[in-house]
């Protein structure tokens, strides 16, 4: 066999090689989605929650129940989920929360601000309680920094959509004051 051939069956091996380990990782990935989005919609169920919008992200899902204005957050973490439920008439505020890592003023010139970013969250201020809730968009552990842009719009339009729900609540309390 010539060196031309002998090179050519290396490279369509390893070529085949990571197809199948992409192929293997993609179903992965699909089935842990499912098995979490089965998750949510059990507790969903089990909470009676109807949902009039909801954001499936890698390691999270966020569903919005509108006329009840409940928020169920479910994330997984190590195989396990963790569930949340806000009542949107104990939230303060919703806003957009950006974690970042010490920056160095000498590296702060040569790298890009979005390479110290921890995560981005949007973060509920809670009537009864010292520490908010947070509902984790981006964590650099999960995500690449090229999901940044994507994600961050994505919290921002919940955060600006809780938000509204929220001054409506406001407003109507303020017309109808409790004495």
């Amino acid at each position: 066999m010539s060196h031309l051939a002998i090179a050519l069956i290396i490279v369509l091996s390893i070529s085949i090689i990571i197809t199948l380990l992409i192929i293997m990782h993609n179903k992965q990935l699909k089935a842990r989605k499912n098995s979490m989005l089965s998750f949510f919609k059990h507790t969903g169920t089990t909470y009676n929650l109807s949902f009039t919008g909801q954001e499936i992200l890698r390691a999270m899902i966020i569903g919005l129940d509108g006329p009840k204005r409940k928020l169920l957050i479910a994330e997984e973490k190590n195989e396990e989920y963790n569930t949340r439920i806000i009542d949107l008439d104990e939230v303060v505020a919703c806003k957009v929360k950006k974690v970042y890592a010490a920056i160095n003023s000498h590296e702060y010139k040569k790298n890009k601000p979005e390479e110290y970013l921890k995560s981005i969250s949007v973060e509920f201020e809670l009537v009864n309680s010292e520490t908010p809730a947070l509902a984790f968009f981006y964590k650099n552990s999960i995500n690449s920094i090229y999901e940044i842009h994507e994600l961050e719009a994505r919290a921002r339009h919940w955060a600006m959509m809780l938000s509204k729900m929220l001054k409506a609540e406001g407003q109507s309390l303020q017309k109808n004051p409790i004495s």
